[in-house]
């Protein structure tokens, strides 16, 4: 199956260079048209009705985001963002759009991208209008969208208490017992969450450090969490985890 694509950038070199790549390694992708602004990029959706943007976020005459936001919630089809620009703003629609990548493109990040797009191609794209809902809430909200089969959940970082590492998706583990099964990975909330008093403990764990209530002296050590869960610290990990516990 040919996944109808838009690509979306007001650079040539930039479009030149992720179609070259899409078609050398993503061979499920049909690029059926190029846009170079929001406004042709508009016109073009409404014809081509394709099912996966690749969209550009600063762009003349209009943003990615605006674009986005100027059709109606019903249009199925998903979103990978692909710009130069990594900063908060991007962070707080990252776990709401299929995925982002930043330039220069990474062939791993835009196959897998790709792979995850493919995987939530449905009919009702619940994903899509919970992205563009979310673009207009205050990014001071910090809220975090986890992607779950049926719906979207948002959470609050402070209501996290540790995310676990399971594959190419991440077990998490909210206050009040709660647990979603995520198809994100761990590395994807990693970079979200590591600058706001999360700490990665081991390759497969990452917790919220204000819900850890004992440290646990076994070789190499744990900490025991809110929920009652013990969670290893690596080796390697140990004194930069013992030094941020001190803070």
């Amino acid at each position: 199956m040919k996944i109808r694509s838009i690509i979306i950038d007001d650079e040539d070199k930039s479009r030149d260079n992720l179609r070259v790549l899409l078609t050398e390694y993503c061979p499920s992708i049909e690029i059926v048209a190029e846009a170079d602004s929001a406004i042709t990029a508009l016109k073009l959706i409404k014809q081509l009705e394709p099912a996966l943007l690749f969209l550009d976020i600063e762009m003349p005459g209009g943003s990615g985001f605006e674009l986005l936001q100027s059709l109606p919630a019903n249009r199925n089809f998903e979103v990978i963002f692909v710009t130069a620009y990594d900063n908060y703003g991007i962070a707080a629609v990252k776990a709401c759009a299929i995925d982002y990548i930043l330039k220069p493109i990474d062939v791993m990040e835009l196959s897998a991208a790709v792979d995850k797009a493919i995987a939530q191609i449905g009919p009702d794209n619940q994903r899509l209008k919970e992205l563009v809902a979310n673009m207009n809430k205050p990014v001071t909200e910090n809220r975090i969208a986890f992607p779950l089969s049926d719906k979207i959940v948002f959470a609050l970082p402070e209501d996290i208490i540790r995310m676990e590492a399971a594959g190419n998706y991440t077990h998490v583990y909210l206050s009040g017992q709660k647990k979603l099964i995520v198809c994100k990975t761990l590395k994807e909330y990693n970079d979200l969450l590591i600058n706001r008093d999360f700490i990665r403990t081991h390759q497969s764990h990452l917790i919220n450090r204000h819900k850890i209530t004992a440290w646990i002296k076994t070789e190499g050590g744990a900490v025991a969490m809110e929920d009652g869960s013990q969670i290893p610290v690596s080796r390697q990990r140990r004194d930069e985890v013992l030094k941020l516990l001190m803070k």
